[in-house]
């Protein structure tokens, strides 16, 4: 018995060692997971035919939806134009999202040209804390499924017309967290955008991800794009399904709940016996 416990510890002990697949994990986005367009005071498609979302789109509490017909989100996704109880706990949830990330931060410090890197999965800062992604330039980012990638940025994140973020790492696995606004200026940029401010996706930009603005007084999502603009690939249909990360909790709970069970019933043996 004592040696199947110590067994169970160990294992457990592994399971927590930083450093060991658990370095850096997803946030807990919860319902916001389900938005492919998140904002504080408003969300602003642009004023041209072409804006599609994947995803919930709303704001709160200041529900302003402006160019965004029903044909712009793809079933089973909605548009939501009142301050709902669905984009209140949305917003609560990035909210969350945020302080989860800044708390698993800072992380190794690298140059602010975006453009000149090749990074795998963890924790990134900025040496200014403003990273800028050059016109034309190219950011790579290579990971297998599952291994994320966390950019921890203190004031605004800028992409150049013309710019791409690329490599094997999975849109959904890549998240940026913004002191204050993002602007992406006819980018291909990937990732899930979490902002204090606002979000603004200029002419010719798309996003591979979610938009979630305005965690802290204010923030809007802006597409700003005369051709129109797109966000898409990580909105998750039925969202509060737990992520990979939050399975891993769940089931470290249930060891620990199975170890102490284990080590009650060993004690009771041995005074019984």
């Amino acid at each position: 018995m004592r040696k199947s416990i110590t067994i169970l510890f160990a294992g457990l002990a592994l399971f927590c060692v930083p450093g060991i697949g658990w370095a850096q994990v997803a946030p807990p986005l919860g319902t916001a997971a389900a938005f492919g367009a998140l904002g504080n005071s408003g969300v602003t498609g642009a004023a041209g035919s072409g804006v599609v979302v994947t995803g919930e789109v709303g704001s709160y509490p200041t529900p302003t939806i402006i160019n965004f017909p029903p044909s712009s989100t793809a079933p089973p996704f909605t548009v939501h134009r009142t301050a709902d109880f669905v984009v209140g706990q949305a917003r609560t949830d990035a909210i969350a999202s945020y302080v989860n990330l800044q708390g698993q931060g800072p992380g190794a410090t690298i140059p602010d040209a975006l453009d000149t890197q090749t990074l795998g999965p963890g924790v990134y800062s900025f040496t200014l804390g403003a990273p800028l992604l050059a016109n034309n330039g190219t950011l790579t980012l290579n990971g297998l499924p599952g291994q994320i990638f966390i950019f921890e940025v203190a004031s605004t994140v800028t992409a150049g017309t013309g710019s791409t973020v690329t490599g094997t790492a999975s849109p959904c696995d890549i998240y940026w967290r913004v002191g204050t606004s993002a602007t992406l200026n006819g980018a291909q940029f990937r990732g899930t955008v979490i902002a204090d401010a606002s979000i603004t996706l200029g002419a010719g930009a798309n996003l591979q991800g979610r938009a979630l603005a305005g965690t802290g007084a204010t923030g809007a999502v802006t597409m700003a794009g005369n051709g129109g603009n797109t966000i898409s690939g990580c909105a998750v249909a039925g969202a509060g399904i737990p992520t990979l990360s939050e399975w891993a909790m769940i089931a470290l709970s249930v060891l620990l709940a199975l170890a102490g069970a284990v080590a009650i019933r060993s004690r009771r043996s041995q005074r019984t016996a």
